[in-house]
């Protein structure tokens, strides 16, 4: 028995969270994952039904995730075993009002500027990037969470660019992506 925790622990826990299948052990890279009460008939948190599964030993040692245990096999305890357990408390609530900001600068023929933008308060800033006007005529030298001094921050994006054309004047956008942060 000791055998079949071992490998139970290390090789099955991945597999009790995919839907059932009578192959052997190891977990293979195709199948989906998705959680739910897999002892009891339960339903995955995405929402489709699943089988009643059970995990089966053979005299071997080998487990299986089965929708029925085989003649010679023996069906294994989850709880006994120590995989299940008590549901844990509510995590924290993460990211909310996620929301995408951005400021537009023109830039003169051989200007160089900081294009800024800030979150709303309260907000941080998740990550960013620009748009520029003419790819051949603006160069962009940096593009990152910074107040335009330098000095990174957690709530700006700065993007700090050239007009290298001789044309005439374009635009660069710097943009944010922000969001509450718990």
């Amino acid at each position: 028995m000791r055998r079949t925790v071992a490998l139970l622990t290390l090789v099955m826990v991945p597999a009790l969270t995919t839907a059932c299948s009578d192959e052997a052990t190891a977990p293979r890279s195709e199948a989906s994952a998705s959680t739910g009460d897999f002892t009891n008939g339960g339903s995955s948190s995405s929402g489709r039904a699943l089988a009643t599964s059970f995990l089966c030993a053979n005299p071997s040692g080998s487990v299986f995730v089965r929708q029925e245990c085989k003649k010679n096999e023996e069906q294994l305890d989850l709880v006994a075993l120590g995989l299940v357990g008590p549901q844990g408390p509510p995590g924290s609530p993460g990211v909310s009002g996620y929301q995408i900001v951005s400021n537009r600068d023109t830039l003169a023929v051989g200007a160089t500027a900081n294009v800024h933008v800030e979150c709303p308060t309260g907000k941080k800033v998740l990550g960013g990037g620009f748009n520029i006007e003419t790819p051949t005529d603006v160069r962009v030298f940096s593009s990152e969470p910074s107040d335009g001094s330098g000095n990174l921050s957690d709530h700006a994006w700065n993007v700090f660019a050239q007009n290298a054309g001789t044309v005439g004047p374009r635009q660069t956008t710097s943009i944010a992506i922000c969001a509450f942060v718990q």
